[in-house]
């Protein structure tokens, strides 16, 4: 029972009300899927959109190529709610010479799940919680192209100390993120992103067979429109910029699994930025997102919303907060 209300509070952080029949192959069938859940208040304000990213402290969980671009070392912090769930996110990137080296937590909390029997008697209550360390490195191999590679260590718990007994049942793996950030033009103004996410072997519970990870394969694009079309300064004399994002999303075990992400992000003067997009996923998560940013003297403050299937619940809703500093 304990590993089913895990599996039942993994599915719920994917879709709503939706019964997937399970097999070895589907990704009904995968584990760590809070791996999936937006995280970061720039990437959810951008509808997701994410993979063509450079120089976003926000990388190290999502592309950890882009991580490559940013100018120095940086701190950050990310928190959210999403359906009776809520994520937090401690990570910081090093400057080492050309490298960006960064160490990120993710926990993922979801609350509490209430365990029955067979006969649908109440057990107690179950505190099941999944965490990500994540150490990720981005490197500048050419003008043009940014590299970089993450290693998550992944740990699935739940605890259960009320009618079922003292019960804490703990499960680790490991997964692998890999990333390119290429510049399509001269003036970087269009920039593709391609990313594998979530590789690995899988967890299995006790002694049973591993789950499967939720792979996912991404393709990206972003363009600076004033810099792509005219001179960067033609916008009020420079002040003003836009920044439009594309993503496809593949899950590699399902031909017919393909998400879409589109956002764009209005700047003035690099000091305040507004966001809007839209997420096509099936994944439970499409909706139209929203977000602001504030930039001032290395500090960063986004914020970001999304509308989606689990906006229409009282207990939690997609708001995300980022702030770090870079230095």
């Amino acid at each position: 029972m304990l590993l089913l209300s895990i599996s039942a509070s993994s599915a719920a952080g994917q879709s709503v009300g939706t019964e997937i029949e399970r097999s070895d192959r589907s990704s009904a069938a995968e584990t760590a899927t809070f791996l999936l859940v937006p995280v970061g208040a720039r990437s959810v304000g951008l509808g997701g959109a994410v993979s063509s990213a450079r120089g976003d402290m926000e990388g190290s969980l999502w592309n950890p190529a882009s991580i490559a671009g940013l100018e120095g070392s940086a701190l950050y912090l990310m928190g959210g709610e999403d359906f009776a769930a809520s994520s937090r996110v401690l990570g910081g990137v090093l400057a080492v010479g050309r490298v960006r080296a960064g160490l990120t937590v993710l926990h993922y909390d979801l609350g509490t799940i209430e365990a029955r029997d067979g006969s649908n008697n109440p057990l107690g209550e179950i505190e099941p919680a999944q965490t990500a360390f994540v150490l990720s490195a981005g490197y500048p191999v050419l003008d043009w192209l940014d590299l970089g590679a993450s290693w998550k260590l992944l740990r699935l718990s739940a605890s259960c100390s009320i009618a079922c007994g003292s019960l804490d049942e703990t499960s680790t793996g490991s997964a692998f993120d890999i990333g390119a950030v290429a510049s399509l033009s001269g003036n970087r103004a269009l920039r593709g992103g391609l990313l594998v996410r979530n590789l690995g072997a899988g967890i299995g519970y006790a002694d049973g067979p591993a789950d499967p990870l939720p792979t996912r394969l991404r393709l990206g694009v972003e363009a600076d429109l004033p810099a792509l079309f005219q001179s960067p300064d033609a916008w009020l004399e420079g002040d003003l910029d836009l920044l439009v994002r594309v993503d496809l999303q593949q899950t590699l075990s399902e031909f017919d699994d393909f998400d879409a992400h589109l956002g764009a992000e209005l700047g003035w003067r690099d000091l305040l930025l507004i966001r809007g997009g839209y997420a096509a996923s099936s994944e439970g998560r499409s909706g139209p997102t929203l977000g602001l940013g504030i930039r001032y003297s290395g500090l960063v403050l986004d914020l970001g919303y999304a509308f989606n299937d689990f906006a229409r619940f009282a207990s939690g809703t997609p708001l995300q907060l980022s702030v770090g500093y870079g230095f």
